[in-house]
């Protein structure tokens, strides 16, 4: 039978709990009942381990395309936020442009500024940026924005930062195959949406289309190959999250997706959007 990258594994019956299905109907009068800080500690936690280097290395395609699709130029003033290890703030300085970098983890900023010394890094939070409204001439993002809880929030201070008429570009995975379907199995606070359903295009418009104009999408891959099924699951899982139902999940993605059985390299599925901010109503 020929691979399907893009099957349907089953799932885990317990993925989704009772209460989570009751509160896809609430508002935001139930909001208070989320563990928004409890899932951004969590985020926090996972990337402030050594370890994550391979995949980040393997990211690098994805921060040159995005760079690339917002237009960065010399001169320009760039956020790259979330910035991890910083393969945005790398590209864009390759490219001439003047950038300030953010990330939650204190141990990827420490990375980020020895790998980019002329950048500017900043302990910080895509939900609460630290840089007044308007600051920069673009606003990029290559998956990590789209770990932070509040999906809304976080597209509402990506675009506050950037000027009118500048760019916000972001990268992140699809819920399909891997590594966007594993988010499935991984557990978080009841009422805290997926990562990957960034990834979902009618999701990601419905978030970003009152704040941006002339939105383009477009679905892209990038190679990820590691050197087994385990490391691949190392690099993608945080210890806390390794339980067995995410491993009989990660496996099963894996038959379905693996470009090359008895290795491991998977095609990985990512949306690129660009939009351009609205102008702002004069107060």
């Amino acid at each position: 039978m020929p691979r399907d990258g893009y099957a349907q594994p089953p799932r885990d019956p317990q993925a989704v709990s009772r209460r989570d299905l009751l509160r896809l109907g609430r508002g935001p009068l139930f909001q208070a009942d989320i563990d928004y800080d409890g899932a951004t500690a969590r985020v926090r936690a996972a990337w402030e381990r050594d370890g994550r280097e391979p995949l980040l290395r393997a990211l690098e395609p994805v921060a040159e395309a995005v760079v690339s699709l917002a237009g960065v130029a010399s001169g320009q003033r760039v956020l790259d936020a979330a910035s991890g290890d910083g393969n945005v703030a790398s590209a864009c300085l390759a490219r001439g442009a003047h950038v300030d970098a953010c990330d939650l983890a204190q141990a990827m900023l420490a990375r980020a500024g020895r790998r980019c010394p002329d950048a500017r890094f900043t302990l910080g939070d895509v939900q609460a940026l630290p840089y007044p409204d308007g600051a920069f001439d673009a606003v990029l993002s290559s998956f990590g924005f789209a770990l932070a809880p509040r999906p809304r929030r976080t597209a509402r201070e990506l675009v506050r930062v950037c000027r009118a008429g500048g760019t916000v570009t972001l990268a992140a995975w699809a819920p399909r195959g891997l590594p966007g379907r594993l988010d499935d199995w991984i557990a978080r606070p009841a009422g805290v949406p997926a990562p990957a359903s960034w990834g979902h295009e009618p999701q990601l418009r419905a978030r970003l289309e009152p704040l941006l104009d002339a939105i383009v999408v477009r679905t892209r891959t990038v190679t990820l190959e590691f050197d087994s099924a385990d490391a691949f699951f190392h690099q993608l899982v945080a210890p806390a999250d390794r339980t067995p139902s995410v491993r009989a999940g990660f496996d099963a993605l894996l038959a379905a997706s693996n470009d090359r059985p008895g290795g491991t390299v998977v095609s990985a599925r990512y949306l690129l959007m660009s939009g351009v901010v609205k102008e702002r109503p004069r107060s």
